[in-house]
């Protein structure tokens, strides 16, 4: 578990440069740019993100998965590292053709021009090759500079509402200079050198990475039709509302959800040797921590909203709040798709379930938008977006559970609700008896999490308790290091 635990810190580290980065950019954003402006940037993102999920043909994850599979064998990973290589370079030629082509009927064309740099940031990006290796720390120290060079830029350069080109530049041009800046750490594990790889290879690799394309594809329509039938339906002020609200709730999810990509090639790499007893002991304790953490963020994002807003978005962004509101069960539900889906379907193989499940949500979230969206606004999309991830979950764990035996686990789960209601009631009762400004919002995050804490350490919580060991353990050998170096 070791190895397991570093590559957690390692992304936990760059999620808290995620978590503190639009806590500094939010409210200057939203002052700066106001809600139209914005909410044009988030639509052309989305358009782009669209192209680049599409363009790479499922071979994302299905990469960090072959990779895992063949790691301990130095031959079997050269050769496979370039064959997947130039089938991403060659869909990513393709991609960038076909969005030429989309330019001169787009809306906002000098903007979608722009965003063809980071189209083409997600074709060289490397770090597939990295998170299959285990090897987190290579594909953080990317992200890493890409988040903080943007947020730097944006302060430097971004002044004023006709500033959001420039806005658009930076997030494009940053992505694209990280990728990059990643490419020369591939010499650590083999030389960089023309490797000549047969096309009935790559036709190999494309038509295996096409099992995982299609769930994704299904993703990449529920998670961008909601903002694209806003924008058509109300207006680019609204997608603003909705983006700011997805964003806020993914601050603390994203502390979770960096266990899917830190999981996913263990499980791969277990399931590859047959350690079938290793992948059930693997999810059960994923399902405790990430129910340990879910139910009180849940809680607490839903406690904090009303107080927060007003003082971290402005007045213009009050909608935002019962957007919150309807979306803080993704917290929850996305958690939960992470270890079904993208840690144990994708990791075992089993895409044809993945794919059924997303396809079938992807069609739920888009008739309840066009539902709702016309009647509710954002908060519409919400809840079609909740609505999507429940027919997910329906479906994912109907599978999980028939071939694992993780039912105590999941029951035992909801442990952590009942533990997280006294945080509700205390965040609660702040709220009402402290202004809305950055010091109740401090004072109620502090004060919820040292209450959940005391909980988990009255009650004796198990994974609390393992949480704690390990911890001390890690500080443990750190000392002893630092006194042997000396």
């Amino acid at each position: 578990m070791g190895k397991l635990v570093k590559n957690y810190i390692y992304n936990v580290l760059y999620q808290i440069l995620v978590f503190v980065a639009p806590l500094v950019m939010a409210p200057y954003l939203t002052r700066v740019l106001g809600a139209e402006r914005l909410g044009i940037s988030n639509y052309v993102l989305t358009i782009a993100t669209a192209f680049g999920t599409v363009g790479l043909l499922g071979t994302q994850n299905y990469a960090i998965r072959e990779i895992a599979y063949v790691k301990d064998s130095p031959v079997k990973l050269e050769k496979t590292f370039y064959e997947i290589l130039e089938l991403r370079l060659i869909l990513g030629l393709l991609t960038l053709i076909i969005y030429t082509f989309y330019i001169r009927l787009a809306s906002y064309p000098y903007l979608m021009l722009i965003m063809t740099v980071y189209i083409a940031a997600w074709f060289i990006d490397p770090c597939w090759f990295f998170i299959g290796m285990e090897d987190m720390g290579k594909a953080v120290a990317r992200n890493f500079f890409a988040k903080a060079a943007n947020v730097i830029g944006i302060f430097v350069i971004v002044k004023s509402q006709e500033d959001y080109v420039k806005y658009i530049w930076l997030l494009s041009s940053m992505t694209f200079i990280a990728s990059l800046l990643a490419i020369p750490q591939l010499w650590k594990y083999f030389n960089i050198h023309f490797v000549k790889v047969s096309f009935s290879r790559i036709i190999f690799h494309a038509k295996r990475s096409l099992e995982l394309f299609w769930p994704q594809m299904a993703i990449l329509v529920y998670l961008s039709a909601d903002k694209i039938l806003l924008e058509y339906f109300i207006s680019p002020a609204s997608v603003a509302y909705y983006d700011q609200a997805e964003k806020i709730i993914k601050i603390p999810l994203s502390f979770i959800t960096v266990l899917s990509t830190v999981m996913m090639p263990r499980l791969a790499n277990q399931f590859a040797s047959h350690n079938v007893d290793n992948i059930k002991e693997y999810l059960s304790k994923t399902i405790q921590f990430s129910s340990m953490l879910a139910f009180p963020m849940m809680l607490g994002i839903m406690g904090i909203a009303s107080n927060l807003i007003p003082w971290f978005l402005g007045i213009e962004f009050l909608p935002v709040i019962p957007v919150i509101w309807a979306l803080a069960p993704l917290i929850i539900f996305a958690s939960m798709v992470g270890i079904s889906g993208d840690q144990y379907l994708v990791a075992t193989g089993q895409t044809r379930v993945l794919t059924l499940s997303y396809f079938i949500a992807a069609l739920v979230n888009i008739l309840v938008n066009i539902v709702l969206i016309p009647r509710y606004a954002e908060v519409g999309a919400a809840i079609a977006t909740i609505c999507a991830y429940g027919v997910i979950l329906i479906i994912q764990y109907k599978v999980l559970l028939q071939r694992t035996s993780l039912l105590d686990s999941i029951l035992d789960s909801f442990k952590y609700l009942w533990k997280s209601l006294p945080m509700l009631l205390l965040v609660l009762y702040l709220a009402k008896v402290m202004p809305a400004a950055h010091t109740t919002t401090l004072v109620q995050i502090l004060a919820g999490g040292l209450l959940y804490g005391m909980v988990l350490i009255i009650s004796k919580d198990k994974m609390a308790l393992l949480l704690i060991e390990s911890f001390s353990k890690m500080m443990d050998k750190l000392k002893l290091r630092g006194k042997n170096s000396r």
